[in-house]
């Protein structure tokens, strides 16, 4: 019963967490989406690849 507690704690860290990167995704298109972070061809800030790095380890496992 102990590992079964352990594991159901580790796996709420992991859900809130996940939440938080869920938010962050959200927040990052609404900005885009209204205009208020624009892209430049020379002025990247490589936000968006920040936050598309866990994505692209997800998908290239599969």
């Amino acid at each position: 019963m102990n590992y079964y507690n352990k594991f159901k704690k580790i796996i709420s860290y992991i859900n809130f967490i996940f939440g938080i990167y869920l938010w962050a995704l959200v927040i990052y298109a609404i900005l885009r989406a209204t205009g208020l972070i624009k892209r430049f061809a020379l002025q990247e800030h490589l936000l968006g690849e920040y936050l598309s790095i866990p994505i692209k380890f997800i998908l290239s496992l599969f």
